[in-house]
């Protein structure tokens, strides 16, 4: 088994994470996408845990009927098993407002990544919208492999570390469907460094099985909807808290991540043009 380790900029430049397949045959599998990354965003972690930390048991407090962990196997008594009864980002706090217009800088730089030559359009930058719920995780919890969905009006997730220590998440190829404790033992070692471990095949291009992403403070990630991915066991004392969200390019029943348009009409270049202004505090 192939292991490389990912090096990752630290000067608040995204990550983009490629996992792209490179079939010899028309009837190979195929597959082509990215992790983005981005460190350093400028969010204070240590006040934003403080809020979600009061916030948890008023989650914990609403009373379904319908509770649904979206397959993590944290179980009915965790925030997660209510997320779709509350939005953190409905929440009003100065670092969840300076994490929503963080997401969609990164959601900005990774359309852009993947389409370069295509021009922005009002109709795919402006109305970006997003649910939000918490993760609180304590000593021996693990999210277990699960993905999103795969419909056909699937499109990006994400989450951000508020606070974690010696944790991992992991992104698997949608191909692979080898064991859960198998893909554990793969990733097992080294939590403080990110990554990739390819398939041991017939050739030297059988490609990326997964991508094993050192949790740390502060980390915002974007990926598809389709990725399964999971993490790994949480052995520490202290909690560690996650912001998991879906991104709509609709409004929906989400909330809105910059409540004014994003995109003004240039009549010179004949373009949208990004208001760099909704990034300002």
């Amino acid at each position: 088994m192939k292991s490389v380790v990912m090096n990752q900029s630290e000067d608040g430049i995204p990550n983009f994470i490629p996992f792209v397949s490179k079939a010899s045959s028309p009837f190979a599998a195929q597959w082509r996408f990215l992790i983005a990354e981005q460190l350093n965003t400028g969010v204070d972690c240590s006040l934003l845990k403080e809020f979600l930390l009061e916030k948890e048991d008023e989650v914990l407090s609403i009373r379904t009927d319908q509770l649904n962990d979206g397959g993590t196997g944290l179980g009915a008594d965790s925030t997660t098993a209510r997320f779709l009864y509350y939005n953190v980002f409905s929440w009003k706090h100065p670092q969840i407002d300076k994490l929503k217009r963080e997401i969609y800088r990164l959601y900005y730089q990774y359309i852009s990544y993947c389409f370069p030559d295509n021009k922005l359009s009002s109709r795919d930058f402006n109305g970006i919208s997003a649910n939000c719920w918490l993760n609180v995780m304590r000593k021996g919890d693990r999210i277990k492999i699960h993905q999103h969905g795969y419909h056909p009006s699937g499109y990006l997730i994400g989450h951000f570390c508020v606070s974690c220590s010696n944790t991992a998440t992991v992104y698997v190829n949608p191909y692979e469907h080898c064991d859960e404790n198998e893909l554990i033992e793969d990733v097992r070692g080294d939590m403080t460094q990110s990554r990739m471990i390819y398939h041991d095949g017939e050739s030297d291009n059988d490609g990326e099985k997964l991508y094993a992403s050192s949790n740390r403070e502060g980390k915002l990630t974007l990926f598809p909807t389709y990725v399964p991915h999971f993490t790994t066991e949480h052995k520490e004392d202290t909690e560690r808290i996650t912001l998991a969200f879906d991104l709509r390019p609709k409004y929906d029943n989400s909330v809105p991540l910059i409540d004014r348009p994003v995109c003004n009409w240039d009549s010179n270049r004949g373009e949208f043009i990004l208001d760099e202004t909704i990034f300002q505090d």
